[in-house]
């Protein structure tokens, strides 16, 4: 498309001066925002150019496509673009695609200035990724109306990109709370696998979110007792793991004084160990609140004394443990009581089983025997139990991790609906 004189190629006459207009009027207040002019016609682009001034934008021009993009490149605050559809080196709608497809960057809005008129023209051209068009000859306000539209656009686009940016950063500062959580509850989980004097263990965790309501873990009392428990907090992600951190600081050893699981000795005498019912009522009276807002945590508690075999426990609503000894499952006899935060001053009771040398004991949630399939059928406590029973002759660790390998291979694509935990204990006496 030749060039033709500057009157007729960019501008029509002006409006009657009869009609008032604000063609003067600023459109910008306060800092000017910058505006890219390419046109490769000198008097069009200095006029244009003039006119943006006098609007209040700060014009940056250029004479061909590739000073255009160099000038783009070089300023990151261009946010509007006035641009020749025909120009030499780069073209408008080249500069258009390289504009497109440069990342990182606010958006920008791009207005083609053409002689071209045909329908097909046009749309090729706002296909390229072109916001608006004006077809030559346009007048002043034509140009002030186009441009007015780029800035309600850009206004529209940079709030909506700080918006995102806000949520961003507050996403990532979730992240990194979360991540803090996820070690804070980490640090009250067992290794997964080792020993103790009379013991060795193994377990697995896979919670359904990044953090959840399990927790359990093996914690020595004295040379004769080691403590074992296990919760499930009803809920998922932060509330739960909340109440988890909570009861497993409760559930810890590390300072006498603060753990329920020990009473200080008084006068120099070494602390005594408390019994699992007394502890579960404790922990009822502690946690009375959760039953208030629908929660309630089931719990399992229980002394192994390493030299007898004998396993003391109170069972709060949780899973019956599954004891399997000589390759056997033997049924735990038991009928449990009621989850914690229910019932103020309940009365909790302790439960024994005498276990030999060989048996294995194991505590778990119940989101491992309700793992489901893609039908919905559960994998369930009677499959749990078979497969513990006939993997009896292998390493505790190898019993635990093909178990769990079976439950994931049960669940295949379904979504995890909740936390899955377990616990296995083998007695060496």
């Amino acid at each position: 498309m030749g060039k033709t004189d500057v009157n007729q190629d960019v501008f029509s006459n002006t409006i009657p001066k009869s009609e008032p207009t604000n063609l003067d009027q600023p459109l910008m207040e306060g800092t000017p925002r910058k505006i890219l002019v390419a046109e490769d016609d000198t008097a069009s682009r200095r006029i244009i150019s003039a006119m943006l001034q006098k609007w209040g934008y700060e014009v940056l021009s250029a004479e061909d496509g590739a000073v255009a993009w160099k000038l783009y490149l070089e300023h990151e605050d261009i946010q509007l673009i006035v641009c020749d559809w025909m120009m030499p080196e780069i073209d408008g709608i080249e500069l258009c695609k390289l504009i497109r497809g440069k990342k990182g960057r606010r958006y920008a809005y791009f207005i083609l200035l053409t002689a071209k008129s045909q329908s097909d023209d046009i749309v090729s051209g706002l296909e390229t990724g072109a916001d608006d068009f004006i077809t030559k000859p346009f007048n002043q306000p034509e140009l002030k109306v186009r441009i007015l539209a780029g800035e309600r656009v850009i206004n529209l686009e940079n709030e909506l990109e700080s918006k995102i940016d806000i949520i961003t950063r507050a996403n990532q500062r979730i992240h990194a709370d979360l991540e803090a959580a996820v070690k804070i509850q980490q640090s009250f989980l067992p290794a997964p696998s080792g020993e103790f004097p009379g013991l060795a263990y193994s377990s697995f965790y896979i919670p359904c979110e990044e953090i959840g309501g399990d927790l359990f873990n093996l914690v020595p009392l004295d040379d004769t007792y080691v403590g074992v428990y296990i919760f499930d907090v009803s809920g998922h992600g932060v509330p739960a793991a909340l109440q988890s951190v909570a009861m497993g600081r409760m559930l810890s050893n590390f300072d006498p004084s603060a753990s329920l699981l020990l009473n200080s000795g008084q006068n120099g005498q070494p602390a005594t160990v408390v019994q699992p019912r007394d502890v579960t009522d404790q922990l009822n009276t502690y946690f009375q609140s959760a039953s208030s807002k629908g929660d309630f945590i089931t719990f399992m508690y229980g002394i192994i004394n390493i030299d007898t075999g004998r396993f003391t426990y109170t069972r709060a609503g949780h899973p019956a443990p599954i004891v399997i000894s000589q390759n056997r499952v033997v049924q735990a006899k038991d009928k449990g009581d009621i989850p914690i935060g229910i019932i103020p001053q309940y009365g909790y009771i302790d439960n024994k089983l005498d276990l030999k040398s060989g048996d294995r004991i194991f505590l778990y949630t119940d989101g491992v025997p309700e793992a489901g399939n893609r039908a919905g059928v559960r994998f369930g406590e009677v499959a749990m139990s078979n497969f513990l029973a006939e993997t009896s002759g292998k390493p505790i660790e190898e019993s635990v991790a093909g178990l769990m390998k079976a439950v994931m291979k049960w669940q295949g694509e379904s979504q995890q609906a909740d936390d899955m935990s377990i616990l296995g204990i083998e007695v060496r006496l």
